[in-house]
């Protein structure tokens, strides 16, 4: 695979290659990285990695860092718990927002197409802001970031609840989305600094499935709120759900970049050190009776690094991944096409109030769910099949050698039904809202397609951060570019669609 030499697991790691990390790497088996580990480490980096001195360093035993990740069950479970609560922010914002359109542009006495316009600039946000944080978190950390983006979302909350006039509107939306918006992005890497591919697919699939899970719920609160307390009401909520995930999230969720922490067996730094951290490391230090050097922090700079734009936009330019991001965005543009409009027409063809337009939305998400977790056991069990089919032994642990595993097979095989089913539901969604069918019809419509949608999009999110295991930061804002750019132009277009024929 052709492009960028450093990143993609595909290529040979060599020169100032980051995923060539000594703490933990995902694409190398576990004799060459042992081998690696011990050729070339000093008494530090034995100590580093936990490693009894008392032995020979040629009968040394195994490094701590030949384990994918450390951290124990229970921590895989909560990492996953916040994640899914921190991604469900950057869709909740945006379709909580749906149901408040109409009552927006009566109190502003604008019409729906420039209230409309809050929602293409939301997405442009969605599109342009985790190339910078997503980069960055590879890079810094992932709690710095998370820190740092989550307090620009409140602030922006707090604004829109407050404002009054059509400029600021706009303006706040954008930070709104620029807060929320790399939690994606962010939360797949999670996912991958902690599990192995042969658990991956169940993991990313799980997250996904809280993405999906957000617009069933959020056009049900949005309706409820909208309808009973005013619309300023949703920006309200989104202001406290936040401040209840930081005031969880900073002082027990650990630091997991593995360029930080390796494999969990480094002490984070101070910047990316959550209160448990330190008191485990107090802890160990007091239980500490030998007068071995203790493993040290990584050294992060001084000066916040700058993102590197550059390599998550040249990933998109990839001949074969570039492809598979433009397919996928197709479905994601068309996902939004269904359902920003479905508000109005809802409310015109069934002359429903905000809360009944709330929960027809209800039905898609589910069938998300759905779809994504049947997904995420199906890219499991296939991962484990192809590798049987090749004599491979999967190690869950320690992870495979992904250069001489046909990935793309394992994930791949499973895109056809679901991209079938995606096509199909589409065609009809068109036939059903024109035929005024019975409500019934629409409904059913948009569960399948749902489950069509959630399919493809989980397999690939997890296929890509397959292909850049020490990057999953930035390539999960190469594909949230992408996705959300066609997406945004595909809402402009189809509400001017619609305008234009006064549907």
């Amino acid at each position: 695979m052709a492009g960028i030499p450093n990143e993609k697991i595909s290529e040979p790691h060599g020169g100032s290659d980051p995923s060539v990390d000594k703490h933990a790497i995902d694409s190398i088996p576990n004799t060459k990285a042992t081998s690696i580990q011990t050729s070339n480490v000093n008494d530090n980096d034995i100590t580093n990695h936990g490693v009894d001195e008392t032995r020979n360093k040629n009968e040394l035993q195994t490094p701590l860092a030949t384990v994918h990740s450390v951290f124990s069950p229970k921590m895989k479970v909560f990492l996953v718990f916040m994640t899914i609560f921190s991604t469900i922010f950057s869709p909740l914002s945006s379709f909580i927002y749906l149901p408040a359109i109409t009552p927006i542009a009566e109190s502003y006495h604008r019409s729906l197409g420039e209230i409309n316009l809050t929602v293409t600039v939301y997405q442009i946000m969605q599109a342009v802001a985790p190339l910078f944080f997503g980069d960055l978190s590879d890079q810094l950390g992932r709690r710095p970031v998370y820190l740092f983006t989550f307090s620009i979302y409140i602030a922006a909350n707090i604004g829109l609840a407050l404002q009054n006039n059509y400029a600021a509107l706009m303006v706040l939306r954008a930070l709104q989305s620029t807060g929320s918006s790399a939690t994606v992005a962010i939360g797949s890497a999670v996912m991958a600094d902690v599990t192995t591919s042969a658990e991956r697919g169940g993991y990313i699939t799980a997250v996904q499935a809280s993405v999906m899970f957000a617009p069933a719920l959020a056009p049900v609160l949005g309706g409820i709120l909208t309808e009973f307390l005013g619309w300023r009401s949703s920006f309200w909520f989104l202001t406290i759900a936040a401040g209840v995930f930081l005031v969880v999230y900073a002082p027990f969720v650990p630091e997991t970049a593995r360029n930080i922490v390796g494999n969990g067996s480094i002490p984070p730094p101070r910047l990316n050190a959550s209160l448990i951290s330190i008191l485990h490391k107090t802890r160990n230090l007091e239980s500490q009776t030998d007068h071995s050097t203790p493993p040290q922090p990584k050294k992060v700079p001084r000066k916040i690094p700058i993102p590197n734009i550059y390599a998550a936009i040249a990933i998109i330019f990839e001949k074969d991944v570039g492809i598979l991001m433009f397919f996928m965005s197709l479905f994601v543009m068309a996902n939004y096409a269904m359902l920003v409009p479905l508000q109005d027409v809802i409310r015109r063809q069934y002359d429903f109030n905000d809360l009944q337009v709330g929960l027809c939305y209800i039905p898609f998400s589910i069938g998300s769910i759905f779809g994504s977790v049947i997904v995420g056991k199906l890219l499991n069990w296939n991962y484990a099949r192809v590798a049987r089919s090749i004599g491979v032994s999967v190690d869950r642990k320690r992870g495979d050698d992904l250069r001489k595993f046909p990935i793309e097979r394992a994930r791949l095989d499973l895109m056809w039904p679901w991209t079938g089913l995606a096509v199909a539901m589409m065609v009809s969604w068109g036939w059903v809202v024109d035929s005024g069918t019975n409500l019934a019809a629409p409904l059913v419509i948009l569960f399948f397609a749902g489950a069509g949608v959630s399919g493809p999009v989980s397999i690939l999110t997890t296929l890509l951060v397959d292909l850049y295991p020490m990057n999953p930061g930035r390539v999960s804002s190469s594909f949230n570019l992408t996705r959300a750019s066609v997406s945004g132009v595909g809402t402009a277009v189809v509400h001017s669609i619609v305008i234009l024929l006064d549907f």
